[in-house]
């Protein structure tokens, strides 16, 4: 009995000890469950939660019409788990042979069994993810992500930039308005289960959101694009080393397309080379030649000289202490004296010389510093060079050769700025590239303007250097090339040699040739500056840059659908009278230039009456004939033949390479036209 008695104790001692630890295990883990524990929470965490930060989609940048430029895709980037890899000898050597990097550069992540995540390549295309799918390999997985592309393919690469891996902008415009494109990064958590294996990795819904601002840009595609292919061209054809070309708005000094040929394309990064992908207009410069002469001459203006004052010609050599300024071309025979308008047509180094040695050093050098000259534009695009202009004070020699062109260094984007603040009536302002950035959910938008413009020439001097400008275009002078039929064009050639900058001289036989002017003189819409580098057959610009000038130039007067037309009497007695205020202002003419002034003025208006008459017939012909509308989109054909009560067959896509009537024939009497498209066959012409 006693026996049992103690086997039954035994038993309740049993029964209580186990009911004790029941109880510990149930009160630790109500207190586990319902108790925060930082260890235990950072552990859990460590072992089962990763975090994942995934770049969003950047904003969209667009022209100026809202055709898109740089646009984000979806794309895949690999990754691994290091402790689910099984074969990482195996899986490094696939890797290194399919994705062209060292064995070294996989083997070493794929061993780090300290991490979870690693990356092994971001942003695959569609043929190495099946190849790497078909392998099997434990361990590899993917992510979406959002890969840059751009549209345009080389147009208006180095405008636009590009951005690295990580999705930040590197260059151009991605990288100017990063903060805006880029939005906020996307933070991921990826739960693991017990044996650290992903629960999910499909991560589309977290990128699909564009986060990032849009971005509109002042560029016009159209003229972007023919623009490049014309400096494309007039490169080959004259064996040159480079081009570039910048069209302002002449209002308001949006730019409307700007190029640097050759160009390199953004979506082959690593294919290209690194020197391509500088925008050159904004960040190199150079000696600007004599599209530098008409500043010159607005410091005689300002200087209080009259536009009647004659500088002798010296027989074409200056001599200036053991230095002597020659003309660019020696066997060009100038008369003895030229006034104003002489030197600047003819484009006498000579002329010009004499001229800014009487205006004097100081005069001059502030008159270049007010047009922009030695100092940033200020326009919204990294790099930007300042340029140099020389502090004073200035042997004479320097004065003369500045006074040209050379011995002061600018860049494309300051000599088509200083133009267009002749064009606009006198006011220099500050060039931009974004007209608007937009908010894509709320709608909202931020648009942009020139933040700065001050007064450099009064709206009767910048008159008169226009009607001095188109004398260059006309007959005998060095632009007479880049004039385009049926409108005023106003310009200035340059031919400046190149510098070597090592030995600290200029270079033998390698030239820069530039021409820089707007259109339509009278009312100016486009300021346009073209340069070709280092052109290997013909070299001055009268002959290489003039004729590039015209064609750029038709082309956008037509593309804004500009009708053709000449300056009016009144004008060209405006534009005369021009010259009287300014001279009775400063009080230096005499009665003897005035007269010859007079005698001039009454040549010219004759000279302006002719060819208004030939014009005016030319228009009246022409309402009722096709005009050449080859190579134009859609848009631009409707709004050339806008007013002519025409009903259109149209047939394909693209650019107009077929029309009935044709070009030169009469409208048919029903008024049907049709208009045949076909972007192929424009590109082969």
């Amino acid at each position: 009995m006693f026996k049992g008695q103690q086997l039954g104790f035994r038993i309740k001692i049993v029964i209580f000890v186990f009911s004790l630890l029941a109880l510990l295990l149930i009160v630790r883990g109500a207190y586990l469950q319902l108790i925060p524990n930082k260890k235990l929470a950072q552990r859990q965490k460590k072992l089962f939660d990763r975090t994942v930060f995934l770049k969003p989609r950047r904003g969209v940048i667009y022209d100026r019409y809202g055709k898109e430029l740089a646009i984000s895709i979806p794309s895949l980037s690999l990754f691994a788990d290091p402790q689910q890899v099984e074969k990482p000898y195996y899986s490094a050597k696939k890797l290194s042979q399919l994705l062209k990097k060292p064995k070294k550069f996989f083997l070493k992540r794929l061993l780090n069994k300290k991490k979870r995540f690693v990356w092994l390549k971001r942003h695959l295309s569609q043929k190495e993810v099946q190849k790497i799918k078909s392998w099997r390999l434990k361990g590899l997985n993917f992510i979406k992500e959002s890969k840059r592309f751009y549209t345009q393919n080389k147009s208006l690469s180095q405008v636009l930039g590009f951005t690295g891996v990580e999705g930040r902008g590197l260059e151009g415009i991605e990288r100017q308005y990063d903060e805006f494109l880029k939005g906020e990064p996307q933070k991921i958590l990826i739960q693991r289960d017990a044996k650290g294996r992903p629960l999910f990795m499909d991560f589309s819904p977290f990128i699909s959101k564009v986060s990032g601002f849009d971005v509109y840009l002042t560029i016009n595609s159209d003229l972007q694009i023919y623009l490049e292919k014309s400096l494309d061209q007039a490169m080959a054809n004259s064996k040159a080393e480079s081009a570039m070309g910048i069209i302002l708005s002449a209002e308001s000094s949006e730019v409307l397309a700007l190029a640097n040929i050759p160009n390199y394309n953004p979506n082959k990064l690593k294919k290209t080379d690194v020197a391509f992908r500088r925008n050159r207009a904004v960040t190199d410069i150079f000696e600007p030649g004599s599209t530098l002469k008409t500043f010159t001459l607005v410091s005689a203006l300002k200087k209080g000289i009259s536009p009647n004052q004659v500088y002798s010609s010296h027989g074409g050599q200056l001599k200036i202490g053991a230095s002597v300024i020659k003309e660019a071309d020696p066997k060009k025979k100038f008369k003895a004296w030229l006034n104003m308008s002489e030197i600047l047509a003819l484009s006498s180094n000579v002329g010009v010389s004499a001229m800014a040695l009487n205006v004097g050093s100081g005069v001059l050098r502030k008159t270049l510093s007010r047009f922009g000259f030695g100092k940033k534009t200020g326009i919204d695009f990294p790099g930007e060079a300042s340029g140099l202009l020389r502090p004073l004070p200035w042997r004479d020699v320097e004065t003369a050769t500045i006074s040209f062109g050379h011995g002061i260094a600018s860049t494309a984007l300051q000599i088509a700025n200083a133009y267009a603040a002749i064009a606009n009536g006198g006011i220099l302002k500050q060039p931009f590239l974004v007209k608007k950035i937009r908010n894509p959910y709320t709608g909202e938008e931020k648009l942009f303007q020139s933040h700065s413009s001050q007064r450099v020439l009064s709206k009767e001097e910048a008159r008169f250097l226009s009607f001095l400008l188109v004398s260059v275009t006309e007959e005998k002078g060095t632009g007479v090339k880049a004039k385009v039929p049926g409108y005023w064009t106003a310009g200035k050639t340059g031919t400046a040699q190149k510098v070597d900058f090592k030995n600290k001289s200029y270079k033998k036989n390698e030239y820069i040739s530039s021409f820089a002017g707007f259109i339509p003189a009278h009312n100016p819409r486009f300021v346009i500056y073209l340069l070709i580098d280092g052109a290997k057959n013909n070299f001055y610009a009268s002959s290489l840059v003039a004729p590039l000038f015209s064609q750029v130039a038709s082309y956008s007067v037509r593309q804004a659908g500009l009708s053709p037309t000449l300056l009016k009497e009144e004008d060209i007695i405006l534009a005369s009278q021009g010259v009287e205020r300014i001279s009775d202002k400063k009080n230096e003419s005499t009665v003897e230039e005035k007269n010859k002034t007079s005698k001039k003025n009454k040549e010219v208006k004759k000279k302006f009456a002719k060819e208004g008459k030939k014009a005016k017939r030319h228009i009246a012909e022409a309402r009722n004939l096709m005009p050449d509308l080859t190579g134009l989109s859609l848009r631009e054909v409707l709004n050339k033949l806008k007013g002519h009560h025409l009903k259109f067959k149209i047939s394909g896509s693209g650019r107009l390479v077929y029309s009935l009537p044709s070009t030169g024939q009469a409208f048919p009497k029903d008024k049907k036209v049709t208009l045949i498209f076909n972007s192929k066959l424009w590109k082969k012409r």
